[in-house]
């Protein structure tokens, strides 16, 4: 994990950012966002997360759609590899705001599969 300073409107921002590997392919997940000197995280901030494949494969289900409410833990994605299913869920509670893929998709590591917006109080 990896922490940068970012500066939005004026105002500076804390942020810590997960590299994703797999293979030759990076992705980054922010996981973490907080107003400088602040020990919680950034009050009406939106953050959007691309969740991305995590190993090749078929995709078999995509239980979310764009404009859902959904919560951590909810099975957005199933993804089939190696004849095993996988369940991709949500990381935390927010909005499909994206969808890239649909059932019979093939997908790579790192391959973007939906983004999910949050909006930290």
């Amino acid at each position: 994990m990896r922490k940068f300073l970012v500066r939005v409107n004026g105002e500076e921002y804390e942020v810590e950012v997960v590299e994703i590997t797999g293979g030759e392919k990076k992705a980054f997940s922010v996981s973490d966002i907080r107003r400088i000197g602040e020990s919680k995280p950034a009050e009406g901030l939106r953050v959007t997360t691309t969740v991305r494949a995590p190993m090749p494969g078929r995709i078999v289900a995509v239980n979310v759609k764009k404009g859902d409410e959904v919560r951590a833990g909810h099975v957005a994605v199933i993804l089939e590899a190696m004849k095993m299913e996988n369940e991709i869920p949500v990381e935390h509670d927010g909005v499909i705001t994206q969808v890239y893929v649909e059932e019979n998709d093939t997908v790579d590591v790192g391959d973007p599969l939906f983004d999910v917006e949050e909006v930290r109080l």
